[in-house]
């Protein structure tokens, strides 16, 4: 563990930046600037086990979809904000869903436990098209939050028996009731080769065969159904195995007039990794399984999350001694994923130069992390409508920006919550490409220049991002270099080049400086800020 030995006790204010955009979605420097205050070892702690107050925010959820178009499309009669449609009676889709969780990585007092969600979700990749049941996809990004931060075998055993995981890949497909039945294998193969060892890292064709044997007859039961004639239309679902057991649901809609199950599973016994267990309750049928793979191949699968923890959170290219230092911190706190990257966060490697912007950040965290910083903080977006119901709040409207025909996660190359396979996407440099790069440009003025939604039936003017000018500069900026310095320490980019700075500012001020409060001085601002987000340096975090 020698990399990581070396335990950070103070930080400065960069220091405390880079922690923000690498364990959540960006710090204001007012914010950085309290933590610095405060001992790292404790503030790191408490970010990592999500101890800020959820009541505030949680009561906001009605409020977090903002509506602006009374009777347009889905959206409601009367002019108001409303909470997203996310279960089936309503007309949930992928865009409500995306726009839903965006809300949440932008306003949660807990971002870490945001930013690990969406870690999982590219490490147990599932797509929707697949699913084709939006509460059950919410579903499993919950339980990333709820078990993310804890020991990775509680974590992958409860994805193995997630009802979205079982259709993504198969699992519902895994039945065995003839003699010349055979298990279905593409789930096995999947945990082995893409969630816990890596390809060909421990494990032969023989371990997939045994570990698909040991998971036949999983499957789910319905849960929620909100119309009564439409057994198959639910909101929520749990797991099962069907063993030829007594129906423990009689009264279920999917269960009525059985007495015992379907027996879909395969008896005797399997052997995983040089271990034997009865396929039977002395495996929990086939749940221990999933076990043998932490503790048959410790070092291995150590080894692996190293790896992709290592490639989120810290640097892209890493040496093996690195690699393998923070896998021995992963055996040593027993494969327990928040205190693993507890370790992480404390340690003077973490904060070293070399890993400072060493990361291309990914559309869907760069795009939030960019209206966090110039768009109003939880309790200021919600103040007008605090003040009076008819105004609505100034959050983000992820609804709108998500459905855009000329961006949103889509265009810019991370459908969210709908990859094209299980291995997610590609990452970090990949992220960039000549038509990526356009649609985060497109992004980039939506947000920095105040692109309008249009007029609403007040005839009020609304804004996809609401952003307020006088909020990025609590102090009136003397110089046009100082307006470009407080932008930077907004917006974070890698360092820009003094010349490509001084190039702009030539271009932008063609008049002496002047913080007037005019439109021309607030475009020309919203310009530079434009610029400095699509620079090259900004896409790096």
């Amino acid at each position: 563990m020698a990399t990581f030995d070396t335990q950070k006790t103070s930080w400065t204010l960069d220091d405390a930046l880079h922690f923000g955009r690498r364990a959540g979605f960006g710090l204001k420097p007012e914010l950085a600037g309290q933590l610095i205050s405060r001992p790292l070892a404790s503030t790191v702690d408490a970010w990592v086990d999500g101890a800020a107050s959820e009541t505030a925010f949680t009561g906001a959820v009605p409020l977090a979809n903002v509506v602006d178009y009374p009777g347009y499309g889905n959206e409601p009669d009367q002019w108001a904000p409303h909470p997203f449609n996310l279960r089936v009676e309503h007309p949930a889709n992928l865009t409500e869903a995306q726009s839903y969780w965006a809300w949440r990585m932008q306003y949660s007092p807990n971002p870490f436990k945001e930013k690990l969600a969406l870690y999982w979700h590219q490490h147990f990749a599932t797509g929707a098209k697949k699913v084709d049941n939006i509460p059950l996809m919410l579903k499993q990004i919950q339980l990333f939050r709820d078990l993310g931060r804890g020991p990775f075998g509680d974590l992958l055993l409860a994805v193995s028996q997630d009802p979205a995981m079982m259709i993504w890949l198969d699992t519902i497909q895994n039945k065995v009731e003839k003699s010349n039945d055979v298990p279905n294998e593409n789930y096995a193969r999947e945990v082995l080769e893409l969630y816990s060892l890596g390809i060909d890292n421990g494990y032969n064709q023989k371990d997939i065969t045994e570990l698909a044997k040991a998971m036949t007859g999983w499957d789910y039961i319905g849960r929620d159904f909100p119309v009564a004639d439409n057994p198959y239309y639910f909101n929520d679902a749990e797991f099962i195995v069907y063993r030829g057991q007594a129906n423990p649901y009689p009264n279920h809609p999917w269960l009525q007039g059985y007495t015992t199950l379907p027996d879909q599973r395969m008896s005797g016994a399997f052997t995983l990794f040089g271990v034997t267990l009865d396929l039977g309750a002395g495996s929990r049928f086939g749940a221990d399984a999933i076990q043998l793979i932490l503790t048959q191949r410790a070092q291995a699968c150590a080894t692996f999350l190293s790896q992709r923890l290592l490639r989120f959170f810290l640097n892209p290219d890493l040496p093996a001694n690195v690699i393998s230092d923070f896998r021995d911190v992963i055996l040593a706190n027993n494969f327990h994923i928040g205190r693993s990257l507890k370790v992480l966060f404390k340690s003077a490697y973490f904060y070293e130069p070399a890993h400072r912007f060493a990361l291309v950040e990914g559309p869907v965290a760069w795009t939030v992390r960019a209206a966090k910083m110039l768009g109003p903080d939880f309790a200021t977006a919600l103040q007008p409508y605090q003040q009076s119901a008819a105004n609505l709040p100034r959050f983000a409207a992820w609804a709108a920006f998500v459905n855009w025909d000329t961006s949103g996660f889509f265009n810019m190359g991370q459908d969210l919550l709908n990859p094209k396979g299980p291995n997610g996407w590609k990452e970090h440099a990949a992220w960039l490409n000549s038509d990526t790069y356009r649609h985060r440009t497109r992004t980039a003025y939506a947000m920095a220049v105040k692109e309008s939604r249009g007029d609403d039936h007040l005839h009020v003017e609304r804004f996809l991002f609401d952003t307020d000018l006088h909020e990025w500069f609590p102090t009136a900026p003397a110089s046009t270099l100082e307006a470009f310095n407080r932008l930077v320490a907004l917006l974070q980019p890698a360092p820009i080049p003094t010349g490509l700075r001084d190039a702009w500012l030539g271009l932008l001020w063609t008049k002496p400086f002047a913080w007037d409060g005019s439109a021309d001085t607030e475009n020309t601002v919203r310009r530079l800020a434009f610029l400095i987000l699509c620079s090259p340096q900004a896409q790096q975090h």
